[in-house]
C-alpha cells in the first residue's frame, strides 16, 4: 500500500522496489530488467514515472480506465438472457456462434464465456485422464476409405431415434447420414445406396462388431450387408475398439452437442422433418462446409457403378434356394412355382431369391430374372374316424 490511499498489488510493490534500486545504483539496468522479464527501454520508463509520481508511476498508465472496448451492461445482460433462454439446450461454443450471427453479438467467445461462467450457465465437462493414443494419418484420397456406424440417442422431440452416418476419412466430410427407428441392415442399405447413386463406390467401409456388418456372433459368418459390399467391391473392415474408429465416435459426439439444439430451434418433431433439416441445412452449411479438410491426393478413389448393376437386387435380402423334379422352390413357408420352359429343366439347379423391404421376392437363375407363380398347395381332408 502506497501513500494517499493508492493500493498495489504484490507484483507492482516487487517491481517498485527493484525500481527503487536500480534508481539508486544498486542494481543496473541489465539486471533490473532480467529481474521484472522487461526490456531495458522499458526499466528507464518505470525509473521516470517513478521519479515523477511516486509510488503511482508503477502502475501502468490504463490503470483504473475503463476500455474502449467494453461491452454495454444491456448487451451483456441479453446475450446472457437468450444463453439462458431460447439457447439453454446448446453448448456454449454453439450459443456463441449463434448470437454472433443471428443477434449481432461482437464480443469474443473467450469474454462470453467468462460471462456465462460467472453467471452459472454452461456445464463443465470433467476432463478425463488422458491416455497415450496410437495416431494414424489420415487416407490420402477421398473415398478410400468411410467409417460407418449408427448413434441412438433421442435427436429431437424427446425420442430415441438411430442416426446411421459416415465419415470420409481423409476429409472429415459426411458424404451420407439419415435417420431411422433403429440400426438396421435395411437403414445401412439406405446410407450406403446414397452414397453410392451420388458419390460412386468407395473402397473400404471401417465398421464396428454390430450384427447388420457380421461383426455380431449370430451373423460372423453371413451378414446381407458384407455380401451386398462383396457385390459392389467394397472391402469391409471391423474395428475392435471405439477408439479404432474415433473419427465417426468424435462425429457423432459433436452432433449431439449441436444437432439436437438445432433441431429443436427449428421445431422439428418428425423423422422426415429431422432427416430434411440434416440433409439440406445442417451438413451443407456448417458441418461439410466448416469442418473439413483438403485431402492430401486430388485423386478421388470412388468408383463409377457399372451399368450392369441391378441395384434393386444388390440391395435386398437373398436366399439361395435348389430346384426340385417338379420345378417348385420355397421360401419363408411360401411355395414358388418356376414358368420359364425356354431354360429347359431346372432340377437340382440353384437359384436366387432376392426380397426388398416390403416382402416382394424376386427370382433369379444366374443374371436371369425368372418367372415365378406363388402357390397355394390344397389343403389335405382327413377322413373322419368310425
Amino acid at each position: 500500500m502506497g501513500s494517499g490511499g493508492l493500493f498495489v498489488s504484490t507484483k507492482d510493490a516487487v517491481a517498485l522496489r527493484i525500481i527503487e534500486d536500480f534508481r539508486a545504483g544498486r542494481v543496473s539496468r541489465e539486471k533490473a530488467a532480467l529481474l521484472l522479464g522487461k526490456s531495458q527501454r522499458t526499466i528507464s520508463r518505470m525509473a521516470r514515472r517513478v521519479r515523477d509520481g511516486g509510488v503511482s508511476g508503477i502502475k501502468h498508465g490504463n490503470a483504473g480506465r475503463q476500455p474502449a472496448n467494453r461491452i454495454g451492461e444491456a448487451e451483456m445482460s441479453a446475450a446472457l438472457e437468450l444463453a439462458k433462454g431460447k439457447y439453454r439446450d446448446l453448448n456454449l461454443k454453439h450459443c456463441h456462434e449463434l448470437l454472433a450471427r443471428d443477434h449481432g453479438l461482437t464480443v469474443s467467445y473467450k469474454s462470453f464465456r467468462l460471462w456465462c461462467n460467472r453467471g452459472g450457465i454452461g456445464q463443465r465437462r470433467k476432463r478425463r485422464p488422458n491416455r497415450v493414443r496410437l495416431w494414424r494419418e489420415r487416407m490420402a484420397n477421398e473415398g478410400l476409405m468411410l467409417q460407418m456406424d449408427g448413434s441412438h440417442h433421442k435427436w429431437f422431440a424427446g425420442r430415441e431415434t438411430c442416426l446411421i452416418a459416415t465419415i470420409d476419412d481423409a476429409t472429415s466430410e459426411i458424404p451420407a447420414a439419415r435417420f431411422f427407428p433403429g440400426e438396421t441392415t435395411w437403414a445401412c442399405f439406405a446410407v450406403l445406396r446414397q452414397i453410392v447413386e451420388t458419390r460412386g463406390v468407395p473402397e473400404i467401409l471401417y465398421v464396428d462388431g454390430a450384427g447388420w456388418s457380421g461383426g455380431g456372433p449370430k451373423r460372423q459368418h453371413f451378414s446381407q450387408f458384407v455380401r451386398a459390399c462383396s457385390e459392389l467391391g467394397i472391402r469391409v473392415i471391423h474395428a475392435h475398439s471405439p477408439q479404432a474408429k474415433g473419427r465417426i465416435e468424435r462425429a457423432f459426439r459433436t452432433l449431439q452437442y449441436r444437432l439436437v439444439g438445432e433441431l429443436a430451434l427449428a421445431d422439428v418433431k418428425s423423422m422426415a422433418g429431422a432427416n430434411a433439416y440434416l440433409e439440406q441445412v445442417f451438413l451443407p452449411r456448417y458441418w461439410n462446409a466448416r469442418l473439413t479438410v483438403e485431402p492430401r491426393e486430388t485423386t478421388t478413389r470412388y468408383r463409377a457403378i457399372s451399368p450392369h448393376v441391378d441395384l434393386n437386387r444388390v440391395f435386398s435380402y437373398q436366399y439361395d434356394r435348389q430346384v426340385n423334379s417338379a420345378h417348385i422352390v420355397s421360401l419363408n413357408g411360401k411355395v414358388y412355382k418356376i414358368n420359364n420352359p425356354e431354360l429347359g429343366v431346372l432340377r437340382g439347379k440353384g437359384v436366387v431369391a432376392s426380397e426388398d423391404e416390403t416382402g416382394k421376392i424376386r427370382w433369379y437363375y444366374g443374371s436371369r430374372e425368372l418367372k415365378a407363380e406363388l402357390i397355394v398347395p390344397p389343403k389335405r381332408r382327413w377322413k373322419e374316424a368310425g
